[in-house]
């Protein structure tokens, strides 16, 4: 069991590109949790080849704790109250020739003390909340006075107008909450395979229903045929050599069934950008967090259902309302995701803390579900450790799917 727990947040581009993420600590024991993430390789996993923004102390800046980590996958965050004196100036200067760059980590309206550094920096984090468009500009310039090639990411970027306005100003990242929860559209349309393959979730859970059964509703629709032997041809299942559908539920069970197939409806979103395919990972990563929490009296498979659905909105961006008729779940899964009540509501509250940093509320919620609140940060590394292969393999069987000629 690891001795820190972690969390990360998407930072996109001005074109909706993932830049990299905001990696989050938060520390059981006192002890270093960079070092022991990066000592592990959970942080090489975490950050996914990107570069990652990192908050320092003042004593891991003396320390030289983050010259071990390779050039560029780390961005160092300076805290806004750091103030200069020889040893932090020595301190930065031994990172900046190491090819390590440095980032102030939230500034407002004010100057703050780290502005100090700025002629050492090369990123500075906004507060996107600090101020209505003219007061963004005035911080902006400010910044930009110490030098043009200073990039900025707006952070805290909670509503469109927010977005909008930083946009406009030409910041260069963008992070927030706003990028999690867009606005569903009514009416809007899923293709008939997704339809297919939610239906057959629903299906796939009822026991009374046969493999047979099962087989013939996949049977009637050649994509999710092709897809769903693609998938479980995968290097993820073993690439056993499955034939059919009806093989496939007989080596793995009708529960990975199940769970492959629920991530193969969240990758069906046609992404058009890094936040589209973002919100499928975190739909998938959250689903296989929930999974974990299994507790007292909580079945795995419907919490994997309960944490991907809660999410299926903004994916698809459709009210949840008009998702959940397209599928058949059970009573106690429709009424968390709808009214946040029942056994499996809780699950749902724990991955929006977490995901969101706050571990302590976090692990208060797991004690009330029965779970180990320690094992926390192992859930979510499982989860997107897990989740990169799963999506790997769906990704990769669309890809292949083979097009049709015109007649």
């Amino acid at each position: 069991m690891s001795d820190f727990a972690l969390v990360r947040q998407p930072v996109f581009g001005a074109t909706g590109s993932l830049l990299g993420y905001d990696i989050r600590f938060h520390e059981t024991d006192g002890a270093g949790s960079f070092a022991q993430s990066f000592l592990s390789g959970t942080f090489d996993i975490v950050r996914n080849r990107l570069p990652a923004f990192v908050s320092a102390s003042r004593e891991q800046l003396l320390g030289d704790g983050f010259l071990v980590a390779e050039p560029g996958s780390v961005i160092v965050m300076l805290p806004a109250e750091l103030t200069p004196d020889p040893e932090v100036t020595d301190a930065l200067e031994r990172l900046g020739a190491a090819g390590v760059p440095l980032a102030i980590e939230a500034v407002g309206a004010e100057p703050v003390p780290a502005e100090a550094f700025l002629p050492l920096v090369q990123w500075v984090r906004v507060d996107a909340r600090s101020g209505d468009p003219a007061t963004i500009n005035a911080t902006c310039d400010r910044l930009r006075a110490h030098g043009s090639a200073l990039q900025l990411v707006a952070m805290n970027v909670e509503a469109l107008e927010q977005y909008e306005a930083t946009l406009e100003r030409g910041f260069d990242g963008f992070q927030g909450t706003f990028f999690s929860r867009p606005e569903p559209l009514p009416s809007a349309e899923m293709p008939q395979s997704t339809v297919a393959a939610m239906r057959l979730m629903g299906l796939a859970r009822d026991p009374n229903v046969s493999d047979q059964q099962l087989t013939d509703v996949i049977a009637i629709d050649p994509v999710l045929t092709f897809q769903l032997l693609r998938l479980v041809n995968s290097a993820a299942l073993g690439g056993r050599g499955v034939a059919s559908i009806g093989q496939a539920l007989r080596l793995i069970g009708r529960g990975a069934f199940l769970r492959w197939l629920a991530v193969a409806v969240a990758a069906a979103r046609k992404s058009k950008n890094g936040i589209d395919l973002e919100l499928v990972r975190q739909a998938v990563e959250r689903g296989r967090l929930c999974e974990q929490l299994v507790g007292t009296g909580r079945d795995a498979g419907t919490l994997f259902l309960v944490g991907l659905f809660s999410l299926l909105d903004v994916v698809f961006r459709m009210p949840l309302a008009e998702i959940l008729e397209r599928v058949v779940l059970s009573t106690e899964a429709n009424d968390a995701l709808l009214e946040r009540t029942g056994p499996y509501a809780d699950a749902i509250t724990f991955a929006e803390s977490y995901e969101l940093g706050l571990f302590e509320n976090a692990a208060g919620i797991a004690r009330e579900m029965g779970v180990d609140p320690a094992k926390a940060g192992e859930f979510y590394t499982n989860a997107i450790t897990w989740t990169a292969e799963a999506l790997g393999a769906v990704l990769d069987s669309q890809a292949a799917m083979p097009v049709k000629k015109a007649s």
